[in-house]
């Protein structure tokens, strides 16, 4: 499986994050002007957690119901970070998602797009396009600027960028370019089961 994709395979799983927290406390993340609401990054945890091909059960078999490993979900906060970096520049730039693009996008990941079809069995149709559409835009963006000045954005933009992480997931490091984890145990408490929402 490509890089892209394999990204999201999780090594070292430490503390677990409930998936019943209420919206209103706070987004789940914040880019700028964006807001990303937990029920909303909740249910991209679920659509990778579901997914056997993306994320390997067994990392999942110690979390109670209704519970992820804090590792992945920094890891899923890591990636939505980057991609709506990437969708704010696809916008100035001016660009437009097409069908190409979302070819592009499905060779870079799976060399062969037919694969596709297997990798996102298990995601909602819905989610898998979106996950398209998202390294769609990344690759856009990396096309339209060049390597040099590719690199030079995007170190400008982690460095730069008005990023706010809700507490229970950790806070938002901008000299790293990194999700810092929170400091302590995570209650795994819940509302709602992690599956099948």
């Amino acid at each position: 499986m490509p890089r892209r994709f394999l990204a999201l395979v999780v090594t070292a799983l430490v503390g677990l994050v409930g998936a019943g927290c209420a919206d209103d406390v706070s987004p789940a993340l914040r880019i700028g002007d964006t807001k990303i609401g937990n029920e909303a990054f909740l249910d991209e945890v679920a659509e990778w957690a579901g997914n056997p091909v993306a994320i390997d059960p067994s990392v999942l078999a110690d979390s109670s119901p209704g519970t992820y490993p804090l590792e992945l979900v920094r890891q899923l906060l890591q990636q939505r970070i980057d991609f709506e970096l990437h969708n704010q520049e696809f916008e100035a730039l001016g660009l437009e998602l097409d069908d190409d693009l979302r070819d592009g996008a499905l060779a870079a990941l799976f060399g062969d797009p037919s694969a596709s079809v297997e990798a996102f069995s298990a995601f909602s149709d819905e989610f898998a396009q979106q996950f398209t559409d998202d390294i769609a835009r990344q690759i856009a963006v990396e096309q339209e600027l060049g390597p040099n000045e590719y690199n030079a954005w995007r170190a400008e933009a982690y460095a730069e960028a008005d990023i706010e992480v809700s507490p229970r997931y950790g806070t938002w490091d901008g000299e790293s370019g990194q999700v810092t984890p929170p400091q302590g145990p995570i209650g795994s408490a819940t509302t709602q089961p992690a599956f099948g929402q």
